[in-house]
């Protein structure tokens, strides 16, 4: 197969995996007394350690620069712990359908303060895709349609979060490897969730079997089979075909969400939906 199909097939089998997580969650949520913070302690854990084991069997561990160690820790004990939570939080509140759209408006907030730290130059696909981001994000939280208030400045919150995590990661990852780099991000998330779990009471862990079949398959499907694929994916095809792709992941929420839990969007969401989707397409050619 050539490697580029080959490529392409293994950042769609991310996107597709990163897709499934709201819904695995939201399935979770409705199994049992399942807490955001224990679902995020459980998910990084396990993935943290198959990552481990991965890099040790291949021979591809390293112990990065203090430097460089303590910007990873600092991603994955901070940034990404604030935008899973808030974003696992906002799938209580709003529909995922919704939550997934308003969290994807991040690939045009990236690629405007790429323009405003002056990593990219000034280019009319960029205006364009921030504008349309944005007219997208008002029509899917148009407070007409009777949507949370509080889960809609919950994904926003997520998507711009991630954005500042995206943006500080990218030169970091660059430069030691982005399945290394994964690895200490999703440790140091694990410590903060399991930390933040034993201060709030809410580490019990007492789900039901279906519960825990949901938060396996975060951990697995959603986290670890998407990490490793999207860097397999991404060294064979690169980053602007890799983002492209990803749209996939948008579109996987949406349809899943769905025909799961039959959440159908509205005339002015599904319009405010294709804007957000056309914005990450100008966002990933640009």
């Amino acid at each position: 197969m050539d490697y580029r199909w080959r490529g392409s097939i293994l950042v769609l089998v991310s996107a597709v995996s990163f897709g499934l997580m709201p819904i695995f969650a939201r399935l979770a949520y409705e199994s049992g007394a399942v807490g955001v913070q224990e679902l995020l302690f459980i998910r990084f854990v396990l993935a943290f350690l198959l990552m481990g084991i991965i890099l040790r069997f291949t021979g591809r561990t390293s112990i990065p620069s203090r430097n460089y160690l303590l910007v990873l820790l600092a991603l994955g004990g901070v940034g990404y712990f604030l935008q899973a939570t808030l974003y696992f939080t906002a799938l209580i509140y709003i529909p995922v359908s919704v939550a997934a759209l308003v969290l994807n408006t991040y690939p045009a907030f990236v690629t405007a303060g790429s323009l405003a730290l002056g990593w990219e130059k000034f280019s009319v696909s960029i205006i364009l895709s921030l504008l349309l981001a944005l007219v997208g994000l008002a029509l899917v939280a148009n407070p007409i349609l009777d949507v949370s208030v509080v889960g809609i400045l919950m994904a926003l919150s997520a998507s711009i979060t991630y954005t500042a995590y995206i943006l500080a990661s990218s030169r970091v990852l660059d430069r030691l490897g982005g399945d290394i780099g994964s690895f200490y991000i999703m440790g140091a998330a694990s410590f903060s969730f399991g930390i933040s779990s034993l201060l709030t009471g809410e580490l019990h862990l007492t789900w039901n079997f279906e519960a825990w079949i949901w938060i396996l398959m975060i951990s697995l499907v959603c986290t670890f089979l998407a990490v490793t694929t999207f860097f397999q994916g991404l060294k064979l095809v690169g980053p602007s075909r890799t983002a492209i792709l990803s749209v996939a992941e948008l579109v996987t929420s949406v349809l899943a969400a769905s025909i799961i839990f039959n959440e159908l969007l509205s005339m002015t969401q599904i319009i405010g939906g294709l804007l957000i989707l056309l914005a990450m397409l100008l966002a990933a050619f640009s």
